[in-house]
């Protein structure tokens, strides 16, 4: 049974339009604090004394990158751990927003506040990326089609750990194939819909809307995958095998 695109964005309208705190507002905050850690992490490892553009009149612009940058990785390592901490912020801030559509998918109370609620699983969060990142390169090595197929069978990994913090890593993962059996291409055909979505966050502070829409979306799917599911095999946690 596929579920109803035009009904899931509906409803994803509805619960926005019904959140306690605007998605808008947490969309804003959530891209301002990312463009500030973005903008660190780039002048740490990226720093534009070292890099920039040299016009050549047979070859046209030409990227020139000083001898010194090349010599930071060994003389300045300290500044590839902060520039791994930023990043590793910037993930946490994302299950942040995942967990504020999911309240509003929900119709629960949510806050601003709930973007830093990701770090109370910093360690969990990190070895969930970690394990769906390898699994994934895995599956791409055979052909580009396994990966693309993998990354879809891991989506919902993220809802199940951020709902059960509880469960261990591999056992969200292992749920996550499970829903998926027979639904990849559904939650293909869904990201497709947002293909004109995506088109328009060219556009500067655009993506305040599309991001909170297509999350608290993509919250309600998932919340209809288990809520099905829960109807017809409650309490089975799925097979054991790894990926």
């Amino acid at each position: 049974m596929w579920f109803d695109r035009s009904a899931l964005k509906e409803e994803a309208r509805s619960c926005m339009r019904q959140s306690k705190t605007s998605p808008y507002i947490a969309a804003l905050v959530y891209f301002l604090v990312t463009f500030v850690i973005s903008e660190l992490s780039s002048r740490l490892i990226f720093p534009t004394e070292l890099i920039h553009v040299v016009i050549d009149p047979s070859a046209g612009p030409q990227l020139y990158v000083a001898p010194e940058f090349y010599s930071r990785l060994y003389t300045e390592p300290f500044a590839y751990i902060i520039n791994f901490m930023l990043e590793l912020a910037g993930m946490m801030l994302a299950a942040g927003m995942v967990i504020f559509c999911l309240h509003a998918a929900k119709r629960e109370e949510n806050s601003v506040w709930n973007l830093v609620d990701g770090f109370a699983l910093l360690w969990k969060l990190f070895l969930l990326n970690l394990l769906k990142s390898l699994f994934t390169f895995l599956w791409a090595l055979l052909l580009v089609v396994p990966g693309i197929i993998a990354a879809y069978r891991y989506r919902l990994a993220i809802y199940l750990l951020l709902e059960h913090p509880d469960r261990r890593v591999m056992d969200c993962i292992r749920e996550s194939k499970r829903l998926m059996d027979g639904r990849k291409m559904e939650l293909f055909v869904l990201d497709l819909s947002f293909l004109g979505w995506w088109l328009l966050t060219i556009i500067p502070f655009t993506g305040v809307y599309v991001i909170p829409y297509m999350e608290t979306t993509y919250a309600g799917y998932y919340l209809a995958v288990t809520g099905l599911d829960s109807r017809r095999c409650p309490g089975d946690m799925g097979g054991r095998d790894a990926y």
